[in-house]
């Protein structure tokens, strides 16, 4: 998911970086080049370092797996109900409507949602 945030902010940047290269008369060539190197590095650096801080939210969608080794590479795909951050317990809705608790494991990867462990699955009975 951060690959999209980052597609996005190094076209901002390449956006800046003509448009500053177009309206100001006295920037230069490397000029441009130093603002365009400036900006990937930020963008680089938000990209890497935005998930910790915002943690998970309300609304987000998170992989929510079990202890053992093969369903932790599957797993299935919730939504989040509460806010949290690593290693904060939080409620995850299901997609056939059950609700589980879960710790945060690891937060958004570059293609993955946010892990989440189950601790609580309430099991629905007929």
């Amino acid at each position: 998911m951060r690959l999209w945030m980052f597609f996005k902010l190094i076209i901002i940047t390449i956006c800046i970086s003509l448009l500053a290269f177009a309206v100001l008369p006295e920037m230069g060539m490397m000029d441009t080049l130093k603002l365009f190197a400036f900006g990937t590095v930020v963008s680089i650096g938000i990209t890497a370092f935005y998930p910790d801080i915002r943690g998970v939210k309300a609304g987000d969608h998170v992989s929510v797996v079990t202890g053992s080794a093969i369903p932790a590479i599957i797993g299935r795909i919730g939504t989040a109900t509460t806010d949290g951050k690593k290693p904060e317990q939080i409620k995850i809705a299901l997609q056939n409507g059950t609700e589980v608790v879960g710790v945060i494991e690891s937060y958004t990867g570059l293609v993955s949602p946010a892990k989440i462990r189950i601790i609580y699955e309430e099991k629905l009975v007929d």
